[in-house]
């Protein structure tokens, strides 16, 4: 299994690895600080000994699989450097964690008139998230959302996260004023590294549901 560096360090983007597997232009390593793409996030992008890292995925026996623009010419055995694209991965990290304060506030706000729908996608833009609204979604609410969600992170809370005993796969985020989430992404390690955000009405998914789309200013 690979060792997984970017649970380890979020902040570490390089990194020296062996290789285990190439199929085509697919490569595992015996660790990696490159985030597979899951949960809503992203998979890294970057490179590994020059050749561009396009994607970075998990089957389904979370095997962490490097997708290059191109067939290496490296083989089985090797040792190579690999470089996460550092600036893309550290706004992730920030949109991802504004995402669960906001997925707080939200109920908070609205009460039972919202229920979140899906995670949606979070890349370096943005993150989208849908939810299902019993009535009319009321933007002056979504306004003190927004607002709230500023005063939370400019007071500056410690960010926790942290892998199950039982099943180190399984990690949670969480900060003192909310309850435990559960989370596999990576976060910065305070609240006041994210800075602003803005909270804006994304295109409508269906009946009932919104699109809320968090942004960093």
């Amino acid at each position: 299994m690979t060792k997984k560096l970017f649970w380890e360090n979020p902040y570490q983007f390089e990194f020296d690895g062996t290789v285990l597997k190439i199929d085509g232009n697919k490569v595992v390593l015996d660790k990696t600080c490159f985030f597979p793409r899951g949960g809503g996030q992203v998979g890294d992008i970057g490179e590994i000994n020059g050749i561009r890292v396009v994607d970075t995925q998990k089957d389904e026996t979370y095997t962490l699989i490097h997708l290059l623009e191109k067939e290496p010419s490296f083989k089985v055995g090797d040792l190579l450097h690999g470089k996460v694209d550092w600036e893309r991965r550290y706004k992730i990290m920030k949109l991802h964690s504004a995402a669960h304060i906001v997925y707080y506030l939200m109920r908070e706000v609205f009460g039972d008139t919202c229920k979140p729908v899906s995670s949606g996608l979070l890349d370096d833009k943005k993150d989208r998230s849908d939810y299902f609204f019993a009535d009319k979604l009321d933007l002056e609410k979504l306004k003190q959302v927004e607002r709230r969600a500023n005063e939370v992170i400019e007071r500056g809370y410690e960010i926790q996260t942290w892998s199950d005993e039982q099943d180190p796969n399984r990690r949670y985020w969480k900060i003192e004023i909310f309850p435990e989430m559960a989370c596999g992404g990576t976060h910065p390690k305070n609240t006041h590294e994210i800075g602003r955000i803005r909270i804006d009405r994304g295109k409508k998914p269906g009946s009932g549901k919104e699109r809320i789309e968090i942004s960093l200013i």
